[in-house]
């Protein structure tokens, strides 16, 4: 059933690429920080005092980026619910609702559970992120617009420096199982937290799909300027780490991944768009 679903939504996409996108209005999902052209420091050297990274973070290299805009908060739950509501017939590929979700389907209809429509949208799988994001006249930024956005050009181990994570920066080791959605925060919480561009929540309260498969070498091969990914896998990447992971996932140039139609609790989104586009 849902590998119908993806192919229906390759169709839908297919259709809808010409026409007009939805233009967000005063909510979060309308606000963006921009990007300037240039070169930054991507990955980092594992071998380090507190010896944290993987080896798909290395070799570290420099990447030179276009200039881009990227949404300021994560997409809330009730701009998702929107969304759903606007294409209800491929809404079951592009979320599972659940009691850990803080979106749910009430008489046919998708909403943000009571008071949480400020929080991010959740258990989404990356055919719903990349859906919204082309629906909000967006995309996904790519892993590396993802990593500049979250780290700047200091090479900063989190979004707000080097000072380890607590819950005045981001939402971190938080039990769901304890807490409930208080587990998560609002999407234009914790300014304390913010990256150099003053990007909420780049580390901590959800996942973040990018538009990149996912590779354990492209490092070693990725070119120099604007670098998409590789081009076909079976993993899309995710990155910034969510409410319960320790510090080390919470790292600017972590990378985490699972498949594009699976659904986990901990994944959400964030669009990005080129500056030059209108």
């Amino acid at each position: 059933m849902r590998t119908v679903l993806v192919a229906q939504i390759f169709l839908f996409l297919l259709f809808t690429s010409g026409c007009a996108s939805l233009q967000t209005g005063g909510g979060p999902g309308s606000e963006m920080v921009e990007v300037p052209a240039g070169p930054f420091t991507m990955g980092a050297v594992i071998d380090n005092p507190n010896e944290w990274g993987d080896t798909d973070e290395e070799p570290v290299h420099t990447v030179d980026l276009d200039a881009f805009l990227i949404d300021k908060y994560e997409t809330t739950a009730a701009e998702f619910s929107e969304f759903l509501n606007a294409h209800p017939h491929y809404a079951p590929a592009f979320i599972e609702t659940g009691p850990a979700v803080t979106i749910e389907k009430v008489d046919g209809l998708y909403r943000p559970r009571e008071g949480l429509e400020r929080h991010p949208a959740n258990r989404i799988s990356w055919y719903g992120a990349d859906t919204y994001c082309n629906w909000r006249g967006k995309r996904l930024p790519t892993e590396a617009e993802w990593e500049k956005a979250a780290r700047g050009t200091d090479g900063r181990t989190f979004p707000w420096g080097e000072q380890h994570p607590d819950n005045s920066l981001a939402t971190y080791r938080r039990p769901f199982s304890k807490m409930g959605f208080k587990a998560m925060e609002p999407v234009d919480s914790m300014p304390q937290g913010v990256s150099p561009y003053g990007a909420h929540h780049m580390a901590g309260n959800v996942w973040e799909w990018v538009n990149d498969w996912y590779s354990d070498v492209y490092y070693e091969v990725s070119p120099q300027k604007n670098p998409q990914g590789p081009e076909q896998g079976e993993h899309k990447v995710m990155r910034g780490g969510n409410w319960y992971y320790k510090a080390y996932y919470m790292r600017t140039t972590y990378r985490f991944n699972d498949p594009p139609e699976t659904f986990k609790v901990w994944q959400g989104v964030r669009c990005a768009r080129s500056a030059q586009q209108p």
